[in-house]
């Protein structure tokens, strides 16, 4: 059964203007960044799916492992292609290092944190962001993961809350891990 928060019609158009929007300004830094190279339909896929799931998350603070799951097997498949195309299985071998190092690190905060500020599909998002940053390198994964804890914090601080019953200082973690990872791709050559 697909996710009630994945159904576009029970969207607000203002919410599908923002998912496309984004979307495609996502799509155009990464098609830059990458160029016509063999990881570059690796990117557009998962840059795609990490930004719709973010979109969603910042509306409903809930993340869509329904989207987020299927993104591995893909990613891994699109990103072994581009490793094969290239002769070089080293990035691929990195990036399933670092999407599994960060997928545990997120997995060991939510556990520590009893799912009251980073949920488990917090924890499906990390993996593709380490899938992503670990393909570029590993000054890239530490940098993406700081900057998105960077942004966290900044939302943290001026974060006001606008669901009833929302405790302060609660927000979506998502949107701020992959703008932190975004930037990191974006940045590291």
């Amino acid at each position: 059964m697909i996710s009630d928060s994945l159904a576009p019609a029970r969207t607000p158009a203002r919410w599908r203007a923002i998912t496309a929007t984004s979307v495609a300004a996502v799509e155009v830094a990464l098609a830059w960044r990458f160029g016509w190279t063999a990881p570059l339909g690796a990117y557009l896929y998962l840059g795609m799916a990490a930004t719709v799931a973010v979109v969603i998350d910042a509306r409903t603070l809930t993340m869509p492992n329904v989207l987020l799951l299927p993104s591995y097997p893909i990613g891994l498949a699109l990103l072994g292609a581009a490793a094969a195309a290239n002769g070089r299985w080293w990035p691929l071998g990195r990036a399933v290092i670092a999407m599994a190092a960060l997928a545990a690190f997120y997995l060991a905060l939510a556990l520590v944190a009893g799912g009251q500020r980073m949920g488990l599909a917090d924890v499906s998002l990390g993996g593709l962001i380490g899938l992503l940053l670990g393909w570029v390198g590993w000054s890239a994964l530490s940098t993406g993961v700081i900057l998105g804890w960077v942004a966290a914090l900044v939302a943290i601080l001026v974060w006001r809350p606008q669901h009833h019953g929302q405790r302060a200082g609660v927000i979506p973690a998502g949107p701020c891990l992959w703008l932190g990872a975004l930037v990191a791709v974006l940045a590291t050559k």
